[in-house]
């Protein structure tokens, strides 16, 4: 049954793609782009005649379909297509939107609440995945407050949230990662505070409230509120972030809104240092290895590496502990930087490649594909 469905999908998108749109995906760099997301606006579909988020598809120049997302942001409307696509340095590739039979595409990209964990903030993709810590915990025996995101280093491409906490022994190795990441009371691996007088200001409480805006196969989001707090004796503010995940990528798109009577205040992002080995800085951008920071054997498990990109940024790669971005904001201003992972037992063998990732991240947030639908 399954082979008869896959060839019925393929067969309307052979002929979906032979009237549909017609996009022409171009990279403006010499580097190769490999697995990046492109995303169209769903307005911009409006010339495709009886089009849904249930019946759209994108096929390659080969006519074969590939897998596609409908983002929604949360919203009851479709607010736009994405797709990735594999573009050579200075090369383009053509790609058409149909209307078709879509595909049963795996699932790369994925986070929920973990209410049966103190609810847990967990989200992941096909290469790393992570956690926050939710209200629960607050009240709970261990009564941990803070603002750190923890790292959950993966060697296999599939989804491992679910299993994990079912299994309950996340912290031992089975063979696809484990957890072996130190947060306590820190920044962990990329999250961002505001940094008052040269000093981080870690929240007064973990999130509030979540919102997952879209959940796979390619992308998931989720909106996270925190409770106003001082952040100094006459200024309160609250506090939105949106966390961004794509498939194939180690990197998280970390978006902050700050709203409240302030002007301007200086918010810092970056990673706790741990047992540091080695420490890289460029333009807009800190980079550290260490060794796994909550393990009884650190080299079997391994190096992590972490990286925060941040474009303006002062870059404090020794800072009250931590590798830091810093960087000012204004009331309800979009903050966006990109913090990431990887793993020597996950894809990273040392720090040349994760630098190398680094700059790919680099590129493609100051460059992106250039996208023209015709």
């Amino acid at each position: 049954m399954k082979n008869k469905l896959f060839l019925l999908a393929a067969a309307f998108c052979l002929g979906a793609c032979s009237q549909g749109l017609k996009v022409e995906v171009s990279n403006p760099t010499a580097i190769d782009r490999d697995d990046e997301t492109v995303e169209i606006a769903w307005d911009q579909l409006a010339a495709l005649k009886g089009v849904t988020p249930e019946n759209v598809i994108v096929c390659n120049d080969e006519g074969e379909q590939v897998p596609s997302q409908v983002l929604f942001r949360g919203k009851a409307e479709p607010q736009a297509l994405i797709f990735q696509a594999d573009v050579d340095g200075m090369e383009s590739e053509h790609f058409t939107i149909g209307t078709g039979i879509r595909a049963a595409y795996p699932a790369e990209a994925f986070g929920r609440q973990v209410p049966e964990r103190y609810d847990d903030y967990a989200w992941e993709n096909n290469k790393v995945a992570y956690r926050l810590y939710g209200p629960a915990l607050e009240t709970s025996p261990e009564k941990l407050i803070t603002p750190g995101i923890d790292v959950w280093v993966k060697c296999t491409d599939k989804l491992v949230i679910d299993e994990w906490y079912a299994k309950g022994d996340y912290h031992h190795n089975y063979g696809d990662g484990m957890d072996c990441y130190k947060v306590g009371k820190t920044l962990g691996g990329g999250s961002s505070v505001p940094f008052i007088d040269g000093k981080l200001l870690l929240l007064p409480h973990n999130y509030q409230t979540c919102k997952k805006l879209d959940n796979g196969p390619i992308r998931t989001s989720v909106e996270l509120t925190y409770a106003p707090f001082a952040i100094d004796d006459t200024h309160t503010v609250a506090l939105t972030k949106i966390i961004t995940l794509d498939a194939n990528q180690r990197f998280n798109r970390m978006e902050s809104i700050y709203s409240g009577d302030f002007e301007e205040f200086p918010v810092a992002a970056g990673f706790v240092r741990h047992d540091v080995k080695q420490t890289e800085t460029g333009e807009d951008w800190v980079a550290i290895c260490e060794p796994a920071s909550d393990s009884k054997d650190p080299v079997r498990d391994g190096d992590i590496f972490g990286a925060v990109v941040w474009d303006g940024a002062a870059i404090l790669p020794e800072t009250e502990g931590h590798a830091l971005a810093v960087k000012n904001v204004r009331p309800d201003e979009p903050m966006i930087y990109y913090a990431g992972t990887g793993w020597s037992q996950g894809g990273v063998d040392d720090m040349d490649k994760w630098i190398e990732d680094v700059n790919e991240l680099k590129a493609a947030v100051e460059t992106p594909l250039q996208v023209i639908v015709k």
